[in-house]
């Protein structure tokens, strides 16, 4: 990761923490003004992430796990391995082997327990009353709090917001080029859940036409995005009342229950 990345992921993660602090006080003022201080920081983090991902090919090839962090990092939501292999697919061109998606997991938590600590690392969304660690969908460990959350509406909102990625990377891509290509299927698959996206939700092959989709995606993603975001910062406010801060990243326990 280069310097200046390195330092817009720290300065990110600074912020969270200082917001994560701040909650616990109960100085919602101050809260509310280093949140949207951490959220400016991981936009300019994302715009590094992405001109970085723009450059020629070194020699080196990415492993599994940055090929997964970027893919995270530009897709900006929490994402399933499905997406995250389809996505690094269509990015590269080169195929993202599934099952390193599970070893990966393992390896960052022995990494963060082992004391090694890291720019950033994929971490499990939160779910449920307790906010245990999902299975489903991995984040960016230095995402504010509630962007790590998957509540109710969620999966849908983040559903709708790659949607509207992805017509910013097929506009974006040169027609001729096979990443247009991949990007342009990739954009259909996804699209098709949403109504009038589409002239065919089942044909692939017709063509997208991105202005369409992205209006038939705003007009959805307009209905709910408020209340979720909403209901994922109200959990987070939670979250820093109940978890600690091992917790917050990696997941709350589950109570036991006693028959």
């Amino acid at each position: 990761m280069n310097d200046d990345l390195t330092s817009a992921l720290q300065e990110a993660a600074r912020l969270a923490t200082e917001t994560s602090e701040a909650l616990k006080r109960g100085d919602m003022e101050v809260a509310a003004r280093l949140q949207r201080e951490a959220e400016m920081a991981w936009q300019q983090a994302r715009r590094l992430g992405q001109r970085r991902a723009k450059r020629p090919a070194l020699s080196k090839v990415p492993s599994v796990r940055e090929r997964a962090i970027s893919a995270v990092m530009e897709l900006n939501v929490p994402s399933s391995p499905k997406l995250i292999a389809a996505y690094s697919e269509a990015r590269g061109g080169e195929p993202f082997d599934l099952r390193g998606i599970a070893s990966i997991r393992r390896d960052e938590f022995r990494s963060w327990t082992s004391g090694t600590r890291r720019e950033t690392y994929l971490v499990p969304a939160l779910e449920g009353p307790w906010l245990v660690a999902g299975r489903g969908r991995f984040a960016l460990s230095h995402w504010p709090l509630w962007q790590r959350i998957v509540g109710p509406l969620s999966p849908r909102a983040d559903h709708l917001k790659v949607c509207l990625y992805l017509v910013d990377q097929a506009e974006s891509a040169c027609r001729e080029t096979g990443a247009a290509v991949r990007m342009g299927k990739l954009l259909a698959e996804y699209a098709r859940t949403v109504p009038g996206a589409l002239d065919n939700a089942w044909d692939f092959g017709s063509g997208v036409n991105t202005v369409r989709v992205r209006q038939a995606v705003i007009g959805e993603l307009q209905l709910i995005q408020a209340e979720d975001e909403d209901w994922r910062k109200r959990e987070a406010e939670r979250a820093t009342r109940s978890l600690d801060d091992e917790q917050q990243i990696w997941g709350g326990a589950i109570p036991h229950v006693i028959a």
